[in-house]
């Protein structure tokens, strides 16, 4: 009987196809380990696979949905083909997902892209499934624990402070303080992924809620607090730092602050009122006070922010702020940069007023910002914020992301909804994961490290060396960059004199 080589070969074919269907052959790795803290990286491989063959690789969570009433938990779900190397092997971080949720090489992609694949509720769980499919059959299966908390710590509302909240490490000694600056409206999700996450990393933190904004006639879940974005009280921050004297836990000589977009231009003012700050970091946030917003509020007749019971100069919005913002009641995203932008190019004297001095502000800064944004120019914006401190001789720890938007908080981690999907989800993602690792880069250098001597600098805190811009002997100072990324995803500004240099 002759065998022919092309028979051989067909034979072989059914082979390989049936080894891969053994469960027992194939197996997924997780070189970050069974419990991996949301933003820090998360290493998948698939191993022991046929060479050279198309795999899908599913990933599988629950999540609770913090922008539907009652914050239900779905079931969210990714997929995408791979190709195994000549070793068997797909490395979800370096091998290319040629179709599926996403595309392309994307270290977050899998995690990134879920989408919502249940209506149906669904008991909470942190752990995250991922599977290897060849012909639509499981071939490997594996899950590791997406942990936002440290494994034992407590969280209690400040008695003095309704609507605010605190909690800090379960290990002795005292701790370094982030006051987190937010809204009612979206504490429920700060307080269970933001706060933990920080409390993880050996801080102490509190959720400081400064307002509620409410349209229609529905009642504030919190009396007294505010309920329309207007003469926010900036003092009322010091009550949160009285509190925090009396706690044992926090250090109070280590005090940062963070603030996310209208509550980054807070946190930068707030560090320019009050010495005990020693490090701010903004995040998409204002180089300017603007004028207040919220239900029923005439426009061009209020400030944001007061001091002390004065409301603070403002710059007002153009006459086409109503309009974007009726764009949102109508389930449409507003532009809310145009009529910001056409305030700003009409009253410059205003501007001049309204100015956050932050070159005041001698601690350690950090501001990040998208140039895509359009809420507001969030990427000019943080850059007039390291100018300014240039100009005054200090150092500001500066991240422009030039294709990314207003949603860049957050660890990358999480599926990005904000877009519908391809390039805009994978972008944000990038910048979430970009910001995340910043901002604990810049807390562990202002807040964690051993202090200097006061003769070693500012505040007697340490801070690493910072490259300089080779731009001659006059150079002042450089706004360092925080993590190593691509010159052409990111620009950091140096100066000389008057003038601005790229890094």
């Amino acid at each position: 009987m002759i065998i022919s080589p092309q028979f051989l070969s067909a034979l072989g074919t059914i082979a390989l196809i049936a080894g891969a269907t053994s469960t027992s052959a194939q197996r997924i790795e997780f070189a970050s380990g069974e419990i991996v803290t949301a933003g820090d990286p998360v290493a998948v491989e698939v191993l022991d696979l046929p060479p050279e063959i198309e795999v899908e690789i599913r990933a599988e969570r629950v999540l609770k949905a913090y922008y539907e009433r009652g914050y239900p938990v779905r079931r969210y779900q990714s997929a995408a083909t791979f190709r195994s190397d000549e070793e068997g092997r797909v490395d979800i971080a370096a091998s290319e997902a040629i179709a599926g949720s996403y595309e392309g090489t994307d270290a977050l992609g899998l995690f990134r892209s879920m989408r919502q694949v249940s209506d149906e509720p669904a008991e909470m769980d942190n752990r995250v499934t991922v599977s290897a499919l060849i012909d639509a059959e499981v071939v490997a299966s594996n899950s590791f624990e997406m942990r936002y908390a440290a494994p034992s710590y407590s969280v209690e509302e400040l008695p003095s402070l309704p609507g605010s909240y605190f909690a800090a490490p379960a290990s002795p000694g005292k701790h370094p303080v982030i006051i987190v600056i937010d809204g009612v409206d979206s504490h429920a999700q700060n307080r269970e992924l933001l706060m933990p996450q920080l409390v993880a990393k050996g801080y102490a933190v509190v959720h400081f809620a400064t307002y509620e904004i409410i349209y229609g006639p529905r009642e504030p879940s919190i009396a007294g607090m505010p309920t329309t974005y207007v003469d926010i009280p900036i003092d009322r921050l010091q009550q949160v730092r009285d509190w925090l004297l009396t706690r044992d836990e926090v250090d109070e000589d280590r005090m940062g602050l963070y603030g996310y977009s209208r509550n980054g231009a807070y946190v930068l003012l707030a560090a320019t009122k009050y010495d005990w700050v020693k490090a701010v970091a903004g995040i998409s946030p204002s180089d300017v006070v603007w004028e207040g917003w919220g239900d029923r509020v005439k426009q061009g007749t209020t400030s944001s922010y007061s001091w002390k019971g004065e409301p603070l100069a403002y710059v007002p919005y153009s006459v086409n702020w109503n309009r974007e913002v009726s764009k949102f009641g109508r389930g449409e995203r507003g532009r809310l940069r145009t009529p910001m932008d056409e305030g700003r190019w009409a009253n410059p004297n205003q501007v001049a007023a309204a100015r956050i001095p932050i070159e005041e502000f001698k601690g350690a800064v950090l501001v990040v910002g998208g140039e895509l944004d359009d809420l507001w120019s969030a990427g000019h914006q943080v850059q007039n914020v390291a100018e300014r401190r240039a100009e005054a001789g200090l150092k500001t720890s500066l991240l422009v992301l030039p294709d990314a938007g207003n949603g860049i908080t957050g660890t990358g981690t999480n599926p990005t909804l904000l877009f519908d999907g391809g390039e805009k989800r994978r972008i944000e993602a990038q910048a979430q994961a970009k910001t995340w690792a910043a901002i604990l880069k810049f807390f562990e250098e202002a807040l964690q490290s051993e202090r200097r001597s006061e003769k070693g600098g500012e505040r007697g805190y340490p801070m690493r060396p910072r490259p300089r811009a080779a731009i001659g002997s006059d150079h002042r100072m450089t706004c360092a960059p925080i993590t190593k990324i691509a010159a052409q995803e990111t620009r950091y500004v140096g100066v000389r004199s008057a003038g601005i240099a790229a890094m």
